[in-house]
C-alpha cells in the first residue's frame, strides 16, 4: 500500500461528522486514482438516494441535472462486495443513457460503501484517461474499507449527539414544568423541539380532549394553524398508535382516512406519550415529500423523548393537582374555622349586646342596636364567605375530582388507575341535583383505593361511573388478592355501605375471578339519584 494511500485511510478516520468524512473520501479517491470525476451517493434503507456528495463537477451543470442518479442501468450492476470497472460506460449492455447536460463519463469504476453489515451508499469515480486499473480498484477497495470504519464511527458520533441534544430538552422541558405545571409555552416547547431536532416540517402534539376525542392541542412549522384544534378521526391510523400504545414510521401519512393539512407531507412518524401503559398523548412529525424516511433510529429516539415528556407531563400534572387539592383543603379549614370561631363569637357578642340594650337608657340603647345591626352583618358577610369555601369543592365538575383522586392515588399504588364513565352528561346532571352527591363519589373512590393499595398487591385497578334510571353506580375492580385483602378493614366497609343505606343503595364486595390465586376484588356502590 502506498504512502498516499496510507495518508489518505489516517485522514478518513480523523474526521468525526459525516460530512467531513464523505470529502476525504472523494478527495482520497481522486487523489489516489487520478480520476477527474467522483461521487458518492448515499442511500436510505430503501436504496433511494438520499444526498449526493460530488467533485469535479461544475455546480451549474449539476444544478441542470437537478437530481442524484438512481440505481438502475450500469449504476445498478456494481456488487456488493468488490467493484465495477468499465472502459466505456456508454458500451456497458447495461447502460441506459445520461440525464440531459451530464457531461460524458468515458471510463468508470464503481464501488458499494459499507457500513454496519449494510450498503450505506456508492462510491463512482469516471473520465480518467486510459481508463482505471487493477490497482486503481484495489486501492480504492482499501479507501472503501476504510471509509466503512469511519463512516461507523461518524454515524455513532452522529448519534451520541444527537442523543444529547435530544436529551437536554427533554431536560429543559422536565426542569420548567416541574416549576410551572401549569405552563402552555414549556408544553409547546415538546413540539417544538421534536420538530426541530428529527428535521421534520411540522409536528403536532395530540391531548386527549371531552368525550374521548384526541385533539392536536399544540402544533409547529408548516400548517400549523390549520393542524391546531382538529380532531383525530376515530378510524384513522393515529387512533391506532393511541390505542396500541406503539409508535411507527411510514414513507407517507398513513391510514385510510387523512386530514386534509396533512395529506400534502411525506415520511411520517407517531410517538405515543407513553407512562406505563397510559398513553398521555401523540407526537405527530411530518418531513416534506422526497424528504428523507424516518428510520427505526429515528422512532426510538423520537420514543424516548416523548416516553421523558410524558414523565414531565405527569409530574407537572400531580403537582398541579395536589397544589389544587391543598389550596381545597385549606379553604375547607379557613371555613370550619369561620364557624367554629368567628362566627360563634359574632353570635355570642350579638346576643350579650341584644341582651345589654334592654337595661340601659333609650339614648344608649340606640347606639347598641344600631351596633347589633353591624355585627349581624358581619354574621351575614360570614356566612356567605363560608358557603363559598365550603362550596368550591362540590361545586368543582365531577370529572376533575375524580381524576384528580386517581392521580392523587399513584403514589400509594405504584400506578394510575383507569377511569371510565358511560355518560358524562348522565353522572353530571345527578351531582348537579345533589352537590353533595359528589363529596359521597369521591370518598367511595378514595376508600377503595386507599385499600387496594394498602391490601390487595394489585398491578392494575379501574374505575367505572355509571348513571341511568334514577340510579348511580361507583365500580371499583383491581388485579390484587381479593376481597379478604384489598377490604380487610371492617370499618373501611362498613363506610362504604353506610354512605350507600343514606341514599336508599347498596354495597356490595365480590371477588372477580373466585377460585383464582389472585382473584381481585369487585366493590360495587349503587344509589338512587334525583328524588327516585
Amino acid at each position: 500500500m502506498s504512502d498516499a494511500v496510507t495518508d489518505a485511510i489516517l485522514a478518513l478516520n480523523r474526521q468525526l461528522d459525516l460530512p467531513s468524512v464523505l470529502g476525504k473520501m472523494l478527495e482520497a479517491a481522486q487523489d489516489t486514482t487520478g480520476a477527474p470525476l467522483a461521487a458518492i451517493n448515499v442511500l436510505d434503507e430503501a436504496g433511494r438516494s438520499i444526498e449526493f456528495h460530488y467533485q469535479g463537477v461544475d455546480e451549474a451543470i449539476m444544478s441542470k441535472i437537478g437530481r442524484a442518479p438512481n440505481g438502475v442501468g450500469t449504476l445498478a450492476q456494481i456488487p456488493v462486495e468488490g467493484a465495477l470497472v468499465i472502459d466505456e460506460i456508454t458500451e456497458h449492455p447495461a447502460f441506459q443513457g445520461l440525464p440531459p447536460g451530464h457531461p460524458p463519463l468515458g471510463s468508470f469504476l464503481g464501488c458499494a460503501l459499507r457500513a454496519r453489515g449494510s450498503v450505506f451508499g456508492y462510491l463512482y469515480l469516471a473520465s480518467k484517461e486510459g481508463g482505471f486499473t487493477e490497482v486503481d480498484e484495489a486501492t480504492v477497495a482499501a479507501l472503501a474499507s476504510a471509509a466503512s470504519v469511519a463512516i461507523d464511527n461518524a454515524q455513532l458520533f452522529e448519534e451520541s449527539l444527537e442523543r444529547e441534544n435530544w436529551l437536554a430538552a427533554s431536560q429543559a422541558i422536565t426542569t420548567a414544568l416541574l416549576a410551572n405545571p401549569g405552563d402552555e409555552d414549556t408544553i409547546a416547547r415538546i413540539v417544538t423541539s421534536a420538530r426541530d431536532l428529527s428535521g421534520a416540517a411540522a409536528a403536532a402534539l395530540v391531548l386527549p380532549g371531552v368525550d374521548d376525542e384526541w385533539v392536536m392541542e399544540f402544533t409547529d412549522g408548516e400548517n400549523a394553524d390549520a393542524l391546531l384544534g382538529l380532531v383525530l378521526p376515530d378510524e384513522g391510523f393515529a387512533m391506532q398508535v393511541i390505542r396500541s400504545s406503539s409508535g411507527t414510521i411510514a414513507d407517507e401519512p398513513p391510514g385510510p382516512t387523512i386530514l386534509e393539512p396533512v395529506k400534502d407531507f411525506g415520511p411520517t412518524l407517531y410517538a405515543p406519550l407513553l407512562s406505563g401503559a397510559r398513553v398521555l398523548g401523540l407526537l405527530m412529525l411530518w418531513r416534506e415529500k422526497h424528504h428523507p424516511p424516518f428510520d427505526d433510529h429515528d422512532l426510538g429516539t423520537a420514543q424516548r423523548f416523548s416516553n421523558q415528556a410524558a414523565l414531565a407531563l405527569q409530574f407537572a400534572e400531580l403537582a398541579h393537582v395536589r397544589n389544587v387539592s391543598n389550596l381545597l383543603e385549606e379553604r375547607e379549614r379557613i371555613a370550619d374555622d369561620l364557624h367554629d370561631f368567628v362566627s360563634q363569637e359574632l353570635f355570642a357578642t350579638a346576643m350579650q349586646i341584644e341582651s345589654i340594650s334592654e337595661d340601659v337608657p333609650d339614648t344608649v340603647k340606640d347606639r347598641l342596636l344600631s351596633t347589633l345591626e353591624h355585627v349581624k352583618r358581619a354574621q351575614r358577610e360570614v356566612r356567605g364567605v363560608m358557603g363559598q369555601l365550603q362550596g368550591e369543592r362540590t361545586s368543582e365538575p365531577l370529572g376533575e375530582r375524580v381524576r384528580r383522586e386517581l392521580l392523587l392515588a399513584q403514589d400509594s399504588l405504584g400506578f394510575v388507575a383507569s377511569l371510565t364513565v358511560d355518560d358524562w352528561a348522565a353522572a353530571s346532571a345527578a351531582v348537579e341535583q345533589d352537590p353533595t352527591l359528589s363529596d359521597d363519589i369521591i370518598a367511595v373512590v378514595r376508600e377503595s383505593l386507599s385499600n387496594t393499595a394498602r391490601h390487595a398487591d394489585a398491578t392494575a385497578a379501574s374505575v367505572s361511573i355509571s348513571a341511568h334510571d334514577g340510579r348511580l353506580s361507583v365500580t371499583i375492580v383491581d388485579n390484587g388478592i381479593g376481597p379478604s385483602g384489598a377490604y380487610s378493614r371492617h370499618s373501611g366497609t362498613s363506610n362504604l355501605a353506610n354512605r350507600a343505606l343514606r341514599r336508599r343503595g347498596s354495597f356490595a364486595l365480590e371477588a372477580v375471578n373466585e377460585g383464582a390465586e389472585k382473584p381481585g376484588s369487585r366493590a360495587t356502590w349503587n344509589v338512587a339519584v334525583g328524588g327516585q
